[in-house]
């Protein structure tokens, strides 16, 4: 199945990331993969921008990084049990603050 993912630039440059590609792009992924799992396997592909949002020590995907499941923010909670389905948006965001 396919899901499709994109990153925020802002995300990006919170990280000190500079994207070489598109923001944008869609991967094939086992049925039943969670967010956490597909963060987890991306993060194994020696990808800069993955390593720097999956944290392998704690097996989480960073605090500072805000996840969204087809327009929605999911829990930081229930990332490891959110399982995708087919046509999946995740989009990834940097934690904003200020006043």
């Amino acid at each position: 199945m396919n899901v499709k993912l994109k990153v925020s630039s802002w995300l990006c440059s919170s990280l000190n990331i500079e994207l070489t590609n598109s923001q944008e792009t869609s991967v094939s992924v086992p049925e039943g993969e969670t967010i956490l799992g597909i963060v987890s396997h991306l993060a194994n592909t020696d990808h800069i921008l993955w390593k720097s949002i999956f944290d392998e020590k704690n097996h989480i995907i960073q605090p500072n990084v805000i996840v969204s499941l087809n327009g929605r923010i999911v829990n930081p909670y229930n990332r490891s049990e959110a399982t995708l389905k087919e046509g999946d948006e995740l989009m990834f965001l940097p934690v904003i603050d200020g006043g």
